[in-house]
């Protein structure tokens, strides 16, 4: 895990948040804004000296701001940004739509420790991320937001998701290529493009992939999203 720090700048009033030491788990750097008065610098120069990090910045996948410019200048940041300032209601207009992947407020009182933050990060980057490999194919997040998610998943050929079920959201799977058997309960049917099949929360469910494998959209609704509601009955890859 990359986490990459901009403090305050001269001008702001947060000038003493110093990220704390983490553990082996996570690689921290900082772009040290403090000598810089970028109220009192044009616009211009300010994006030429965040750009100077660029590669810094592309490499990280998390960009946790002490500073209020990586709201203005977020279109640089391709990773996750978390921003912590004074004055939530003010920041709150800058931010995209709730849920959006991408940005999010994480209060001043919540940047305690290293743990603290660990765990912060760790949810987020579970949460947000846009894509994943897993030992029975692959999936992609297409839309987040806080109620629902949509994705695309590809189970490969004689691969198989665990027997699960969630407790906090439902799903709906639209079958679009390939073949397969999708389980509902206690029934196993057979997929084929255009078949919709509902699961319910804390119902059993599973996928298997095909000859040509199995290509549904996912989509969940739910008061919590994350990919840790997951409880594995049955996995073939020894996963819990």
């Amino acid at each position: 895990m990359k986490v990459l720090f901009l403090t305050p700048h001269k001008g702001e009033s947060l000038k003493n948040i110093v990220p704390p030491p983490f553990d082996g788990t996570v690689t921290a750097d900082t772009i040290d804004l403090r000598q810089h008065d970028l109220d009192a610098m044009p616009f211009s120069a300010v994006r030429t000296l965040i750009e100077k990090h660029r590669d810094r910045i592309t490499a990280a996948d998390i960009i946790h701001s002490f500073s209020g410019i990586a709201l203005i200048l977020r279109p640089l940041f391709p990773a996750t940004l978390i921003v912590t300032l004074p004055g939530t209601e003010a920041v709150a207009s800058f931010l995209p739509h709730p849920g959006e992947p991408g940005i999010e407020l994480l209060p001043a009182a919540e940047c305690r420790d290293a743990a603290t933050l660990t765990a912060h990060y760790r949810r987020i980057l579970n949460n947000k991320k846009r894509r994943d490999e897993r030992p029975w194919g692959s999936w992609e997040s297409l839309r987040l937001m806080d109620d629902h998610k949509v994705k695309h998943i590809y189970v490969a050929p004689g691969q198989k998701l665990s027997l699960q079920l969630h407790h906090r959201r439902s799903e709906v799977w639209t079958v679009v290529a390939g073949s397969g058997t999708i389980t509902v309960g206690d029934q196993a049917l057979p997929a084929a493009p255009g078949q919709v099949f509902i699961i319910g929360k804390e119902q059993v469910h599973r996928a298997e992939g095909g000859p040509a494998g199995l290509h549904f959209i996912e989509v969940q609704a739910g008061d919590y999203l994350g990919e840790d509601d997951i409880v594995r009955l049955e996995d073939s890859y020894g996963r819990t």
